[in-house]
């Protein structure tokens, strides 16, 4: 598609993926718009030619930003990611589930072609069908994942009611430069400051890590999907296992520091395995992942080296 001059809305847009995907989006040639509340956003990560609303997308005012921008296209990254918070506190969720519907109602009023969600590979949960396909049953552990089901069947809703499009990407474990939450920017940090991180459980889970980049150009590839796809689900990921004891001696050896991580008692609502297939994607949309971990990480580092 040729993104010169179209209207893009970005919820999410000063966050880890959102922001990466509105400087591809401008870079491409379109006008970008972004609402974030800033709550785990930064506004370091804002692109300077993007137009910025600072704003939960729960507010009834994010329909002055729909009158106003008439975006044609929306990706919608904002969400809780602190998945242990939301095990603690299952109402946390509540503000991106009411949050989205907001946004799909004024998708319907102000006649939004496509929304493009960023959902999870932990919706299904602890299958021992790895990797895992888009065909597995789901299976939610947390209230963060039951949330992302609850958006994806409202989007499923709004597309039977009303013909909205939509694609959703249930992404594996996303890292990059930039990254600040989530184990392995605890990891980097802590090891590089001298220090050991923390390991819930006893290291051996494991998780399938995709680049920002490879998140990236999925979501670029999504806006030439076919309106009338059938289930435009797919799965984002690597399709390899890596105990979170691997990433961590890797990540270690790269910094030149002994790996010595301080293990707890493991945490309710954890996902033990986690590896998905990303075959759909591939066929359909002819993506294709251009980093491996050993890759991703070394630029991780070096950006961490440069920045930190």
């Amino acid at each position: 598609m040729d993104l010169r001059n179209r209207k893009i809305l970005v919820t999410g847009g000063a966050g880890f993926i959102g922001s990466h995907v509105v400087d591809a989006l401008i870079k491409e040639g379109a006008d970008v718009f972004i609402i974030d509340n800033l709550s785990t956003g930064r506004k370091e990560n804002l692109n300077p030619n993007a137009i910025f609303y600072e704003m939960n997308i729960a507010d009834p005012n994010v329909r002055d930003v729909f009158e106003k921008e008439k975006p044609e296209i929306i990706y919608h990254f904002a969400f809780n990611v602190l998945v242990p918070k939301s095990v603690e506190n299952p109402l946390i969720d509540m503000d991106s589930i009411s949050g989205s519907i907001n946004i799909l109602i004024n998708c319907q009023k102000y006649g939004v072609k496509k929304v493009i969600f960023s959902s999870s590979g932990f919706v299904y949960g602890n299958t021992h069908n790895l990797p895992a396909k888009e065909t597995e049953p789901v299976d939610p552990i947390s209230p963060y994942v039951v949330a992302k089901l609850a958006v994806e069947n409202y989007l499923k809703f709004f597309k039977k009611s009303y013909g909205l499009s939509y694609v959703v990407f249930r992404n594996a474990a996303v890292y990059g430069p930039g990254q600040i939450t989530g184990a392995m920017a605890d990891y980097v940090r802590k090891l590089k400051s001298g220090k050991q991180a923390d390991i819930w459980g006893d290291g051996n889970k494991t998780r399938d890590y995709v680049f920002i980049d490879d998140v990236v150009s999925a979501n670029l590839l999504a806006l030439d999907l076919r309106d009338d796809f059938s289930n435009p689900i797919f799965n984002v990921g690597n399709g390899k296992e890596t105990t979170l004891n691997d990433l961590y001696f890797k990540i270690a050896k790269i910094l030149g520091k002994e790996p010595k991580p301080i293990y707890h008692k493991d945490r309710p609502g954890e996902q033990v395995r986690y590896c998905l297939d990303n075959s759909k994607l591939k066929k359909y949309m002819k993506w294709k992942p251009k980093y491996d971990l050993d890759k991703g990480l070394e630029m991780v580092l070096k950006y961490w080296s440069e920045n930190h």
